[in-house]
């Protein structure tokens, strides 16, 4: 536009000093007349350049104020959204309000399950609950979980509400009646730093994160004698650096006292002692945290390795008395190789002593390969005080397991697993061991899968029916098939 004007301005003054310098012109000059035709076309040469560049001008000012109008036309729509609570599914259902200080997230899981154990006797002598018919077969309701999460008042203030129509693990019974399981409020004060109150996992086994993620049916036998599951209490928790490092400290009730209340109707009501704390630190050296949410190797980018270790250690104390909560019922009962109602070589043991109790574990991932295991330790003593003798020994025992696991994608659907584990109770011939072979079939990741395993138990319980887990004493070969659906 300024070359346009210096052009306009450079004719103009052309034109006048034509005028000025030219005499005054007779009407019968010819040579005059000409040029007065030229200075003529040059003034309207200049009139028409005016003109085009005032349109110019005219096109970029509408160009403006039209841009102007749309950018207020996207505002005021973005704004109208705002205002309207939003709900849809993301990894669950969802709704919230425009200001997302409140939030409902509703998830659910079902996993159905038929079971056949093929059972022979080594020594029925040793074992008298065993099924009239020997072998066992029939279907289960593992879980049937419904989970309500989210935030209420700020982003930063959490809960979450869950329960299970599913088998009742608690009495080993498949009685289908609604269990609570985690109810708690959570404070974010930031990444690194958060608070929760109430029931919830105890920060210790890595797999009973991953119970809706797992490549065999069902968590390994090993685990069932270390598992505190769940329990009532508080932890502090959080991720120094983001999806990398985490970190959970707990003080809670002791093992599985989500199942019991403290009231006057559990033993004698006596005030407890049996205060546990937990605490679990997990590290991904490659890869993100977000990454072993679950087991198998689905990610999106199987191409880079990714790699995590993770460690955690508790403690439980002594109760004051034998009726003290939550001992002497079932929930704080350490299996070693039986269950709570079938006891195998070793009786099943009321925690009424000190337990101490630690794992390690670790997880890569690689080109739809996953390789996983861990190992477990824990010490039982018995409280000086009570007059309970273990069957093993007449002070303390300890327990150690451990179990590896491989799994491999053939295609985004297909997998291939295998485990194999070690399970040993101090004391007599108290050795068992699991190996496992399994198939799986994606049809939406995790969120419908159908999946079958065949394992092997040598020494181990008869079935009393298909919810019950394994036991000690006789040969298993088990079989397994679960549908999986969650969302």
């Amino acid at each position: 536009m300024f070359k346009l004007k210096s052009k306009i301005l450079l004719g103009c003054a052309t034109a006048t000093s034509l005028i000025v310098s030219t005499p005054r012109l007779r009407a019968d000059d010819t040579n005059n007349a000409e040029l007065l035709s030229r200075i003529q076309q040059l003034s309207s040469r200049v009139t028409e350049l005016e003109k085009q560049q005032d349109q110019n001008w005219m096109t970029q000012e509408r160009t403006a104020q039209i841009r102007t109008i749309v950018d207020q036309a996207i505002a005021d729509a973005k704004k109208h959204e705002a205002a309207s609570p939003l709900a849809g599914y993301n990894n669950g259902f969802f709704i919230q309000t425009a200001d997302a200080n409140f939030k409902l997230n509703v998830n659910g899981v079902m996993q159905l399950r038929y079971t056949f154990a093929k059972d022979t006797l080594q020594n029925p002598s040793a074992f008298t609950k065993k099924p009239a018919s020997g072998d066992v077969n029939g279907f289960d309701i593992r879980r049937a979980r419904l989970i309500f999460s989210g935030n209420a008042f700020s982003p930063d203030v959490t809960y979450c509400l869950s329960g299970d129509f599913g088998c009742d693990y608690s009495s080993k019974t498949d009685l289908g009646y609604f269990q609570l399981l985690d109810a708690y409020v959570g404070y974010r004060f930031n990444d690194a730093l958060k608070l929760r109150i109430g029931s919830f996992i105890v920060p210790f086994s890595r797999a009973e994160y991953n119970y809706a993620g797992l490549q065999l049916v069902d968590f390994p036998a090993e685990l069932v004698p270390f598992d505190p599951v769940r329990a009532i209490g508080a932890s502090v928790l959080g991720q120094p650096i983001p999806d990398r490092l985490s970190y959970e400290v707990n003080m809670n009730n002791g093992q599985k006292s989500n199942l019991l209340g403290r009231s006057s109707e559990i033993g004698t009501g006596a005030n407890d002692n049996r205060l546990a704390f937990y605490s679990r630190i997990q590290y991904a050296g490659a890869g993100k945290l977000s990454d072993f949410l679950d087991e198998p190797d689905l990610r999106k980018d199987t191409s880079s390795l990714a790699w995590q270790i993770g460690a955690a250690a508790g403690y439980e104390s002594a109760n004051t008395s034998a009726n003290a909560f939550p001992s002497p019922q079932g929930s704080a009962t350490v299996p070693g190789l039986s269950t709570i109602q079938s006891p195998g070589f070793a009786s099943a043991y009321t925690l009424n002593g000190d337990l101490y109790r630690a794992t390690i574990d670790a997880t890569a991932k690689y080109r739809g390969l996953s390789i996983l295991s861990a190992a477990y330790f824990q010490q039982v003593n018995q409280n000086p005080g009570e007059d309970v003798t273990p069957s093993i020994s007449p002070s303390s025992f300890f327990q150690t397991g451990f179990y590896g696991q491989a799994g491999y994608m053939l295609n985004k659907h297909w997998e291939l697993v295998a485990r194999a584990g070690d399970l040993f109770t101090e004391g007599a011939d108290n050795q068992m061991q699991t190996y496992a072979l399994g198939v799986n079939y994606y049809l939406f990741g995790q969120n419908l899968k159908i999946q079958s395993d065949l394992t092997y138990i040598p020494n181990e319980a008869a079935y009393a029916n298909s919810c019950i887990d394994t036991a000690i004493n006789t040969q298993d070969l088990i079989f397994r098939m679960q549908v999986q659906l969650k969302f």
